[in-house]
């Protein structure tokens, strides 16, 4: 994909991201292949795409893209596909996006450059030592993408949110999760609710924050879904999984 015209600048390869791997670079990088046949089962998109689709930009920064792409408007010239995890990059097959390895949290563009910056699924896997650090570092990556969009530009967020009061409960037993995460070899994770992602987005400068959800039939009760991509052989019914998938778009100006 040409780049042509594009004022940016941007180091490839595994350079860019942490000496030695970072635990969830390692996680990404061995569970790579296995992420593609994730992606490809993946049965929402079809509510999605007219949501986000007619919203994206000319210039598309998808951060933790995982070297995938799912969304192809006509208006789209230029995607380019962040991500932390070299081997995702190189197992991803589409060749219509400009890949670069790198953190969400230390982009290199250039301001300025993009009309929309587009996080799926990226955000609950920011977490930190704490809830507070993590909240801090989803800010950081917000920012980042921020500093990227033009004036014009918007910013969308898709992510399975929990209900507010499910939220709270997390919170309170963070460090037990954080352990079990350790002890089984995943990646940390912190699933927000839509409102505390809501008001995320407002606090990193972004205004007019709209939220769609996933309806309850399209979140099939009959079936059964791998909740993580961690447990590969591990299926529950899709009505025991209290995550919902929600989309949030926000502007950059006022």
């Amino acid at each position: 994909m040409s780049t042509e015209g594009i004022d940016f600048e941007h180091r490839r390869g595994k350079d860019f991201v942490k000496a030695g791997g970072s635990r969830e670079q390692k996680f990404f990088d061995r569970l790579s292949s296995q992420y593609q046949h994730f992606i490809r089962q993946r049965r929402s998109l079809e509510w999605m795409r007219p949501i986000i689709e007619p919203r994206m930009g000319k210039r598309v920064l998808d951060v933790g893209s995982g070297g995938v792409r799912e969304f192809f408007p006509s208006q789209t010239s230029l995607y380019v596909g962040v991500d932390l995890s070299h081997e995702m990059l190189r197992e991803g097959r589409e060749q219509s996006i400009q890949k670069v390895c790198g953190e969400a949290t230390i982009l290199s563009f250039k301001r300025g450059v993009f009309d929309t910056v587009f996080y799926q699924s990226l955000l609950h896997h920011l977490a930190e030592k704490s809830p507070e650090r993590t909240m801090e570092t989803v800010k950081m990556a917000l920012l980042q993408g921020f500093f990227c969009l033009r004036e014009e530009g918007n910013v969308m967020v898709v992510e399975p949110c929990l209900p507010s009061w499910l939220e709270r409960f997390e919170r309170v037993f963070f460090i037990l999760l954080k352990i079990f995460l350790f002890l089984t070899k995943q990646p940390g994770v912190f699933l927000f609710s839509s409102e505390t992602l809501g008001r995320t987005l407002l606090e990193s400068g972004y205004h007019h924050v709209q939220i769609w959800k996933a309806e309850k039939d399209e979140r099939g009760p009959r079936k059964w879904i791998q909740p993580c991509l961690g447990f590969p052989l591990l299926r529950i019914p899709r009505w025991l999984n209290p995550a919902r998938r929600t989309i949030l778009v926000a502007n950059k100006q006022g």
